[in-house]
């Protein structure tokens, strides 16, 4: 109980590692008892209801639906300043302690990330959270950071100018897990539709890349990209929006 306290706590607290410039979210990945999902969805969402209802204190929450951590929820901090994190509401934490805590097993730590905005798509933080969210979490090599931010950027580049709908995030890991992750995050509200599309659906992507960027550059920019990943340095998640444990903003 104590270690789950101080798990907890964490996000009350600024780290020194925070940058007054930019925009951070966490995560956190939280495991109900077995058989008391319910309870712990209700104590959740009324706990989200009298302490997380303007944009300032709002979190959202997912269930992963694929992968390794199928079933946990993951509650997201998003859109917050480092200053954020130098308060604490001892109400708040006294109500989840009573209220949440007796229906969870475990939960995985918090996990700070900041948001590189140039690395994104169509991202908006007054749109209301996607019901499905797919994050693709890279891990990269120390030296190789360079090679795989230079094809991401030339993609943005490139997808914007043709006119792709999707809408993405990319994250930097701030702290809480290892160094050099990287993850992006793709919302979309239905998978019959998709996650987006160019405004012109017959386009030769590599094609247009290298009229963009110079003579075989997607061949050369895509194997740099690849070779700047840990052979075991990705993994894609899948998760839906569970509403009513989330906040409502008027």
């Amino acid at each position: 109980m104590k270690k789950l306290l101080i798990l907890l706590l964490v996000p009350l607290f600024a780290m020194s590692q925070t940058n007054p410039n930019r925009e951070y979210w966490q995560t956190n990945k939280w495991t109900a008892k077995k058989g008391m999902n319910a309870e712990f969805e209700s104590g959740v969402a009324k706990k989200t209801q009298k302490f997380n209802n303007t944009k300032e204190t709002s979190f959202a929450t997912y269930q992963i639906i694929t992968g390794a951590d199928q079933g946990k929820y993951m509650r997201v901090m998003g859109n917050r300043s480092a200053a954020a994190f130098d308060t604490e509401d001892r109400a708040e934490m006294a109500y989840w302690m009573k209220n949440v805590m007796p229906y969870t097993e475990k939960n995985d730590g918090n996990v700070r990330w900041w948001r590189m905005k140039g690395a994104g798509q169509n991202w908006n933080n007054d749109m209301p959270p996607a019901r499905f969210i797919k994050m693709t979490t890279y891990n990269l090599k120390r030296d190789k950071s360079s090679d795989f931010f230079r094809f991401w950027r030339n993609n943005v580049k490139l997808q914007k100018a043709l006119g792709y709908s999707g809408v993405s995030g990319v994250f930097m890991l701030e702290t809480g897990g290892q160094a050099y992750q990287v993850m992006e995050v793709e919302g979309y509200n239905s998978h019959a539709e998709g996650k987006g599309a160019f405004k012109n659906p017959d386009v030769n992507y590599i094609e247009e890349y290298n009229k963009m960027f110079g003579w075989r550059s997607h061949r050369n920019d895509q194997a740099a990209f690849n070779a700047a990943i840990e052979q075991w340095g990705i993994t894609i998640e899948t998760a839906e929006l569970k509403p009513e444990m989330s906040s409502k903003l008027k």
